[in-house]
């Protein structure tokens, strides 16, 4: 089905402000965000500071509810028609046709605001309601706290992560941290399960594990009443360019798979879940308190691999929040998303590519951060340079103190942390970034 339309209110306002438009879309990305204001004596850049948890609320499929614009004159919409998706069009109009044999996949980076899938989980609710339900995509394992809107994840035991922060802009170890940034190496006997959620995907399930062993190390795997110990020369599959071992397993579309550790600390860097029938897949890598460098910390030539491997047909970067409260000047950020979007397209040179840019925050001092709206600008300026649409979650929101009139609302869609969205404030981004999408698609 599709996103819900907005209200003929809200319509005729975008048709009159999207008359003279040029391109582009907005959203953004939530978490337990670990974002450091400047000035809060919180740790340094790349040591989240810590929040009150959010309730873990599932949004619903879909948004019954429009944008909220601001009273006063907001600032004009993107035009969803003009946005440059056209691969990614093409693919969901194979799948919307019965064309297609593998997923249209989205690789969705970010911060906080991805990490926790409030956004990114309505977003691929909608779409997975249009083009068909390709499953969960990527999970983590390990990390706590963490959510999927689409599988329950249970951990238990000790796991140590790495980097350490995972939100690390300089290169820790070898930088081997997969597609998802992130490597956990549990203790002897730790253990994890990942049970995909009624309706998320079609056919049978099918989970892809990524590990790699050091010598003596050994894991137990269960799924679907079968059992099997994972040891250094076991038969697994491998990529070019990687070190990372995959093992692909079977299983219906609700059976859960369980990991237990037996010995010498093996390293997992994440799992993907599918279903058997092609559908839209999102892949949520998000790290509380991540900037666009954060990607850029990671070995190069690996991360491009497992870019590869995943074969999106839409890259997504959702970066800003954190930036917004550093002292760089903002102008620098330009040359780190020519950076990362050069080693994305070294795996994936066909891919679209979708700069997000942050929500409004509210400054320390009161009122809106302006260091918002000259990222925001410079964003803007970016993705035309390097030919990628743009999405202002700021816009969307209604402009420059939009995030102090949601968080008055009753019930509230902004959290009194001055930096994040409720659940539904989240939602309402979401559905809103849905429906214009859509009504590009439909406009191709």
């Amino acid at each position: 089905m599709p996103a819900e339309p907005l209200s003929e209110h809200v319509e005729r306002w975008l048709v009159v402000a999207l008359s003279s438009l040029v391109a582009l879309v907005s959203l953004t990305c939530l978490g337990r965000g670990e974002l450091v204001p400047k000035n809060s004596g919180a740790p340094s850049a790349d040591v989240p500071a810590p929040v009150a948890p959010v309730a873990p609320q599932v949004p619903p499929a879909a948004s019954q509810e429009p944008p909220v614009v601001a009273s006063a004159a907001p600032a004009a919409l993107p035009d969803p028609t003009r946005l440059e998706l056209k691969r990614f069009y093409a693919a969901l109009a194979e799948l919307e046709g019965h064309k297609r044999k593998v997923p249209v996949r989205i690789l969705w980076l970010g911060d906080s605001h991805t990490a926790a899938d409030y956004l990114t989980g309505t977003i691929r609710a909608n779409l997975q309601q249009r083009f068909g339900a390709g499953g969960p995509g990527f999970v983590r394992i390990g990390t706590n706290p963490y959510r999927h809107t689409q599988v329950t994840v249970v951990r238990e035991g000790e796991w140590r992560v790495e980097p350490n922060p995972p939100s690390k802009r300089s290169q820790q170890d070898d930088g081997v941290f997969g597609l998802g940034g992130m490597r956990v190496s549990p203790a002897d006997g730790a253990r994890a399960s990942f049970e995909p959620k009624k309706g998320t995907l079609h056919g049978a399930a099918h989970f892809q594990l990524w590990f790699s062993l050091p010598e003596g190390a050994s894991f137990r795997v269960e799924l679907a009443g079968a059992s099997q110990v994972v040891r250094k020369d076991s038969p697994v599959e491998t990529i070019a360019g990687s070190p990372i071992a995959r093992l692909n397993l079977s299983g219906g579309p609700t059976d859960k798979l369980e990991l237990v550790a037996l010995a010498g600390a093996p390293r997992f860097y994440g799992l993907t879940v599918e279903g058997s029938e092609p559908g839209l897949v999102l892949d949520t890598v998000g790290i509380d308190g991540a900037r666009v460098a954060t990607p850029l910390a990671w070995a190069s030539a690996p991360f491009a691999a497992e870019v590869a491997a995943r074969a999106p047909e839409l890259v997504v970067f959702a970066f800003g929040t954190n930036e917004a409260f550093d002292a760089d000047k903002v102008e620098k950020y330009r040359a780190e998303y020519r950076t990362l979007l050069e080693r994305v397209h070294q795996g994936a040179p066909n891919a679209d590519c979708l700069l997000v840019g942050p929500p409004d925050a509210l400054s320390t001092s009161g009122g809106s951060e302006p260091r918002v709206t000259e990222i925001d600008t410079l964003q803007r300026s970016a993705a035309a340079e390097l030919g990628c649409g743009y999405v202002s979650q700021l816009e969307l929101m209604g402009g420059a103190g939009s995030f102090e009139r949601w968080l008055h609302e009753k019930p509230a869609r902004a959290r009194p942390d001055r930096l994040h969205l409720t659940p539904k404030g989240y939602e309402t981004l979401g559905s809103s970034l849905v429906s214009l999408l859509i009504k590009a698609y439909e406009r191709r």
